[in-house]
């Protein structure tokens, strides 16, 4: 089989390596759609290594179809099913895991950072993830790899109360800030409103459910805060950029929820005035990765069509084209980029 192999950051190679052999328990899942998002690309580039052990096979977020396995696969699964993975494994014993904090374990291995990931034609499950295998009928499997991202949005709405909101504003209309917003709409929040920068994004935005869209400028969130009639009950920074909260802290009601969703750079700072979070109440909520229940919860959404993402999925390169990929994810210039390891 084939895979996309990077040795060190920069170095990637695209390499014929054995079908792997599976150990009792173990799940074959062949890949058809890999995509790749900002980490992917600070990986690549060696602006995050926390975690990775190189060599690595990037892809976390992937899908494909159940190819063998080594026993009887679990219950909720048939051979031939399409399926994406849940990607962490934690280890089940830390202060976090027994916490039900099991997302963030210090621990866990993961699919693209330690275990080998969707960047291959083929990935072995091993038998202590095998529950990670989710199955997701009735759409292509570039939509099922969009369980992952969209799982993250989940549970970073989930940890702001957002469906206890009756306005949320997200920063940031790339990919996982339309899934936010999407996700918002399907939990019944009544009123969310949208700020980008670029125009076919806010297009998109208004699209996909947002009732107010807006350009970033300096009369943005006063014109928020008259819309949210007193504020915003919740915002999500869907990108990781200091700016997608400073310049809207007076738009935040009394009580206000700050999911820092997004994924930032080492060196980044979030200043917010002491007096501001005392006297307005405000809760500062991180975000990082998802849930094995987050992740069934959403496929669920994907599966049945309450939520749409099939728009959302850009241009998907062939496995020998995964450097461009990975810049061309990078540039946001486009939607969803990914790759398909057989083309």
């Amino acid at each position: 089989m084939r895979q996309a192999i990077l040795d060190a950051p920069h170095d990637l190679r695209i390499a014929e390596v054995p079908v792997p052999e599976l150990e009792p328990g173990e799940v074959l899942v062949k890949v058809d759609a890999t995509l790749l998002c900002g980490t992917d690309v600070r990986i690549f580039t060696g602006r995050k290594s926390r975690n990775v052990t190189f060599p690595t096979v990037l892809g976390h977020e992937f899908a494909g179809h159940i190819a063998d396995s080594n026993g009887p696969l679990p219950g909720h699964l048939v051979m031939g099913d399409r399926v994406c993975i849940y990607p962490l494994v934690p280890c089940g014993r830390c202060a976090a895991c027994r916490k039900g904090h099991e997302n963030i374990c210090r621990n866990r291995v993961a699919f693209g950072y330690q275990l080998p990931g969707g960047l291959s034609q083929y990935v072995r499950v091993p038998a202590n993830a095998v529950q990670n295998i989710v199955p997701v009928p009735g759409v292509s499997a570039a939509e099922a790899a969009i369980v992952e991202p969209l799982a993250c949005a989940y549970n970073g709405q989930t940890l702001v109360r957002s469906t206890e909101a009756e306005t949320l504003l997200v920063v940031g209309c790339g990919p996982l800030g339309l899934l936010h917003i999407r996700l918002a709409r399907a939990l019944g929040i009544p009123r969310v409103a949208a700020v980008d920068p670029i125009e076919g994004r806010r297009a998109i935005a208004a699209a996909s459910g947002a009732d107010l869209v807006l350009a970033p400028g300096e009369d943005t969130a006063a014109k928020i805060k008259d819309w949210g009639d007193g504020g915003i009950d919740v915002l999500i920074m869907a990108i990781g950029r200091s700016d997608a909260l400073t310049p809207y802290l007076g738009a935040l009601a009394p009580g206000a929820r700050i999911s820092v969703f997004a994924g930032f750079g080492s060196e980044a700072d979030l200043v917010i005035p002491a007096n501001d979070i005392h006297y307005n109440e405000w809760e500062i909520v991180g975000a990082s990765s998802c849930r094995l229940d987050d992740f069934r919860a959403v496929a669920d959404l994907v599966s049945t069509g309450r939520i749409q993402v099939d728009d959302l999925v850009g241009s998907q390169l062939a496995l020998d084209q995964t450097v461009d990929a990975l810049d061309l994810a990078a540039s946001g210039k486009d939607m969803r980029v990914g790759v398909d390891p057989w083309n």
